[in-house]
């Protein structure tokens, strides 16, 4: 745990990087959902109180846990930590879905709780670079127009390490070179490359989130955190991302996102998401070809795994549907060009082969088994030096 002695030391910026003279300096609110996360909320903490941004207004907005995540909290107090209890009720549109716990409700209700000008959405699981708060108040005083700035990733496993997802990551050609970015780039970028804008990242400008609204997770479930970027470019404000990993974003087991789609059997929320802003004639005239043929790719990778996931649960008629629907000859050349989803494509092929034939659970079985290995490969631990910075 940070002492208070750290906490107090945060008085002032380093010479090379002033901003205003730090009485004038904004205030910036760090909000922290937090459910059951006393195991790695001490960390989150004391990487946000080891920042080199002297004004903070630190709160973290407790959603109904049922650990010890309070009484982390409270060992924080003495550092200007602030405690909120989340108390929203299921609400009735959500009354028939078991795993909803209201997160994206609670991000809502931490965003309110904020004081500050500014207002990051940091995660209680994840870590943060001492200069991102700094870095991120650059962008926004250089640059009025900017509604959210974002900042790369560095993926790292249970124990903090580093691990070899996302280890390659770069960010594309379509925004390395440009400081900020508008609807339209953002929107091609989303559809061609996915979401690689990393939400526990995320400033907002409080007049931003109080004129566009908050995150519409009735309408689009688990993609509410990409459709309010888009919301937010669509009203006129600029995106950044700053090209640095500023956060490390902790990959484990009991993340909700990974539950979901470990073994999920329906389309996923993005293209739900996606296809409502496409439905619109005046934004569908500003995707570019080539963004929607990798959508579209993405979409059948997609039907692949739901189609294994369907073997897996033994729904062979389903599976069999979802694969003819959505494997089709043009995705397999776009394909050509991402080894990995091609991969996918041919096994999708050859799952529909294995159903004719009588035997597909079996091979989905085997299938899934290999992805499953593959995907704890990739999260285990990397020597720093091979990592990036």
């Amino acid at each position: 745990m940070a002492n208070l002695s750290s906490y107090e030391r945060r008085n002032e910026l380093p010479n090379d990087s002033q901003l205003l003279n730090p009485s004038e300096l904004p205030l910036v609110s760090i909000c922290i959902p937090a459910y059951n996360s006393e195991v790695t909320l001490g960390e989150t903490l004391d990487s946000i109180l080891a920042q080199d941004y002297p004004r903070l207004d630190i709160v973290v907005s407790d959603n109904q846990s049922t650990d010890n995540t309070k009484e982390v909290i409270q060992k924080y107090a003495e550092c200007g930590v602030r405690y909120c209890w989340h108390d929203e009720g299921r609400p009735s549109w959500a009354e028939n879905m078991p795993n909803y716990i209201g997160g994206f409700a609670n991000w809502n209700y931490v965003l309110s709780q904020g004081r500050g000008e500014y207002l990051c959405l940091f995660h209680s699981d994840d870590l943060y670079d001492s200069s991102i708060v700094r870095q991120q108040v650059k962008v926004m005083q250089a640059h009025p127009q900017v509604g959210v700035v974002f900042t790369r990733m560095q993926m790292i496993g249970e124990d903090s390490c580093p691990i070899r997802l996302g280890l390659d990551f770069e960010l594309p050609d379509e925004l390395s070179n440009h400081p900020t970015f508008n609807f339209s780039t953002l929107l091609n970028v989303v559809l061609a490359h996915t979401n690689i804008f990393p939400t526990p990242s995320a400033m907002l400008r409080r007049s931003v989130v109080e004129q566009v609204g908050g995150f519409d997770e009735r309408q689009f479930f688990t993609s509410a955190d990409l459709e309010m970027w888009l919301r937010i470019a669509n009203q006129g404000y600029e995106i950044a991302i700053i090209n640095q990993p500023l956060l490390k974003y902790r990959v484990c087991q009991r993340q909700f996102g990974s539950q979901y789609n470990r073994r999920r059997t329906i389309s996923a929320d993005v293209f739900n998401m996606l296809d409502h802003y496409l439905n619109q004639p005046r934004i569908k005239s500003m995707v570019l070809p080539k963004s929607i043929a990798q959508y579209e790719l993405f979409r059948a990778n997609d039907e692949v795994l739901c189609s294994l996931n369907l073997l897996i649960d033994g729904k062979v008629t389903e599976a069999r549907e979802r694969l003819r629907n959505g494997l089709h000859w043009q995705s397999f050349l776009v394909a050509l060009k991402n080894p990995l989803i091609f991969v996918n494509l041919t096994i999708g092929a050859f799952l529909q082969v294995c159903i004719f034939l009588g035997f597909g659970p079996f091979v989905g079985r085997g299938v899934y088994f290999v992805y499953f290995y593959r995907f704890a490969y990739r999260r285990k631990n990397v020597s720093f030096k091979k990592i990036r910075l």
